[in-house]
């Protein structure tokens, strides 16, 4: 992870997320990486993520490829402001999973860390939706958004987004939920 550039720094969750400008995010940076590889990749593609990365580190990005990275900017912030409230409130020590409490402070119910957290998830899923719209209607600008030419086979997806909530719901109908990528031949 030490060589890892995440499109988001420190000072940009603290701007334009809930998190507080005083809070610690040294453990939620590390995060980051994370966050991007299985969302941020997943939802782009490995071409174009890689591709992206690169001139983001080598500042070579124009003005559409600019456009899209602060989408992702956003999608990235909030998934991160969702992982500060978990961990946040508790860490993994030498003594087991311990729930923090300051001096000046009560900790929050499950039921409201799970609405806060499901609340800033939803906004990364809106601006990943801008993304994906985006390269639909740019995908001439993007190529390497349907290139399948990759080694891993990360094409672009949401379908799976390794999310860790359980629905029991049968009366669901999942088709509602599926997304398309560009026009239908």
């Amino acid at each position: 992870m030490a060589n890892f550039t995440s499109f988001v720094t420190e000072y940009y969750l603290k701007q334009f997320t809930p998190i507080s400008a005083n809070m610690d995010v040294s453990e939620i940076i590390p995060q980051l990486e994370v966050i991007e590889l299985i969302n941020t990749r997943e939802l782009v593609g490995r071409p174009l993520y890689e591709d992206l990365k690169a001139k983001f580190i080598a500042q070579t990005l124009n003005s559409d490829e600019e456009e899209l990275v602060l989408l992702l900017k956003r999608g990235i912030a909030y998934r991160a402001a969702s992982e500060a409230l978990v961990y946040g409130t508790m860490k993994i020590t030498a003594k087991g999973a311990q729930k923090l409490r300051g001096d000046y402070s009560d900790p929050i119910d499950l039921p409201s860390l799970k609405y806060l957290k499901e609340d800033l998830v939803a906004k990364a899923n809106y601006f990943d939706e801008r993304v994906v719209e985006f390269l639909c209607k740019n995908s001439k600008l993007f190529p390497l958004y349907n290139d399948t030419d990759n080694i891993e086979n990360i094409t672009p997806t949401l379908e799976t987004r390794y999310d860790n909530d359980i629905v029991l719901d049968e009366d669901i109908d999942w088709r509602l939920y599926k997304k398309y990528y560009g026009p239908s031949n």
